[in-house]
């Protein structure tokens, strides 16, 4: 019997040219990994020449024109350009002279005429001599710091011609939310209604209550009296998450700032569109007065979070962290922008890890006025009182976690450093939040019969004013 085994070759000796049925006798190939039968060996070699001569032939095209090719004279072009813009640019500055020109007639007549308003307005004899004494120093104030201001922006080529508001929020001659005595209004205050507390989220305007509820997803709207007028629905993973909402009679709604855009809310439509004039991205806070909206922003860079600030829809200025501490280099490392709140043309900005407030001015490219040292207390809420410049903080001590909450006010008009903070009286409401509403009434949140599960919602009328 035969001793010689049958060949059964293995799998790497299978010529690699598909559906070869040629015999199992292979040579691998001198240029590539693969085998092949001879046959196909022979027309793998053909077409790897093929191949060669090809690239040959590319390289020495390429050489050719590279030996003849010159560099591209577009210098014109880009002169015509530049110079087109700079047309557009220097006709822009003299027509903004012009305005400067023409503004500064018109600001000149009217606070010469505001001044007569004042001196007259001030010698009726059914005003008391506080009542003298407060709205010549408050006009004082607006008269002194009053000016036209240029706010060049350095992200785009857009002037801003800032003119001076010499009207007051407050007529002299009537009593408004800007002279609510403070240290009493809780106390003197009825109450108007009530409603159920178990919102995560909640804005006013002069005419509305929105309350969102995220274990729902649905916005609740009240009126002024109290009246539930409707539920509108919210698509959260559309969306994303409510971080808050605010109030902008500007763009007629209320704004909603998401973890991915800012949205408007119309309480006529009851429709939620996207708010197309500020760009995509996380938001964590947004704020408003007038025409102008302050966001804070974060723009997925490592730098952090910023605060934009928008006027007529347009981004004036972008303010990063270093920027608010610019005299302190390593603090931007601590410090986190946290929540936002306007009053008048300023903006309390609450920055975490510095136990500090910081009030800026928007209308001065976000001018940092001064810092209020918060004493070590964990702040709860930040609500600005109207249009005065004023804020009012509810805090916890950090260092007694046994203590009653206190309400602290802040006041810009305050020229005395020491006096821009100080402590009002909130017993025996001790509420978590509060929000002005409309022009003689108050929403205050607070836990009922001590019971921090159970809050409610009160709406108080002001009675007391100075």
């Amino acid at each position: 019997m035969s001793t010689l085994k049958r060949f059964r070759p293995s799998v790497e000796s299978i010529c690699s040219y598909a559906h070869c049925v040629e015999a199992p006798s292979t040579v691998p190939c001198a240029h590539c990994p693969l085998i092949f039968c001879l046959r196909h060996l022979v027309e793998h070699q053909i077409a790897i020449d093929k191949e060669h001569k090809h690239l040959i032939s590319s390289i020495e095209n390429s050489r050719a024109r590279l030996k003849t090719i010159q560099s591209i004279d577009n210098r014109y072009e880009l002169c015509q350009q530049l110079d087109e813009w700079q047309t557009t640019v220097i006709e822009n500055i003299n027509r903004m002279k012009n305005e400067v020109h023409a503004a500064y007639e018109q600001y000149d007549e009217e606070f010469n005429k505001r001044k007569e308003t004042i001196l007259n307005a001030c010698d009726e004899n059914e005003m008391s001599l506080k009542e003298i004494s407060i709205k010549l120093e408050q006009s004082l104030r607006t008269l002194e710091s009053s000016r036209l201001e240029l706010i060049i922006s350095k992200i785009n080529p857009i002037i801003h011609l800032v003119k001076p508001n010499l009207n007051p929020s407050v007529p002299l001659n009537s009593q408004s939310a800007s002279h609510i005595d403070l240290d009493r209004f809780l106390i003197t205050s009825t109450v108007a209604f009530t409603l159920d507390y178990n919102s995560s989220v909640i804005a006013v305007s002069s005419k509305y209550l929105l309350f969102y509820k995220s274990s729902r997803s649905i916005f609740e709207l009240y009126d002024d009296r109290g009246e539930h007028l409707c539920d509108i629905n919210y698509d959260q993973i559309t969306y994303g998450d409510i971080q808050q909402m605010i109030w902008s009679s500007y763009v007629n709604g209320f704004l909603l700032a998401t973890s991915k855009q800012i949205l408007k809310l119309n309480c006529t439509t009851k429709r939620i569109v996207r708010y197309v004039d500020i760009g995509l991205g996380y938001f964590k806070d947004i704020c408003a007065n007038g025409e102008s909206i302050a966001v804070v922003h974060n723009l997925g860079t490592s730098l952090g979070d910023v605060i934009e600030h928008y006027s007529t829809n347009q981004m004036i200025q972008r303010c990063w962290k270093p920027d608010l501490f610019s005299d302190e280099i390593n603090m931007k490392d601590t410090m986190e922008i946290f929540r936002i709140r306007m009053s008048g043309s300023l903006l309390a900005i609450d920055a975490l890890f510095t136990d500090k407030i910081l009030i800026c001015d928007v209308s001065h490219a976000m001018k940092c006025l001064f810092r209020i040292n918060t004493h070590h207390c964990a702040i709860l809420s930040i609500s600005p009182v109207y249009d005065t410049q004023q804020w009012i903080l509810f805090v916890n001590d950090e260092q007694d976690e046994s203590s009653q909450r206190r309400m602290l006010l802040i006041n810009a008009q305050e020229n005395d450093p020491q006096r821009r903070l100080r402590e009002i009286p909130c017993e025996p409401f001790t509420p978590t939040d509060l929000y002005f509403f409309g022009s003689h009434h108050f929403l205050l949140i607070r836990d009922e019969n001590k019971d921090e599960e159970n809050m409610i919602l009160e709406c108080r009328k002001m009675h007391s004013t100075i």
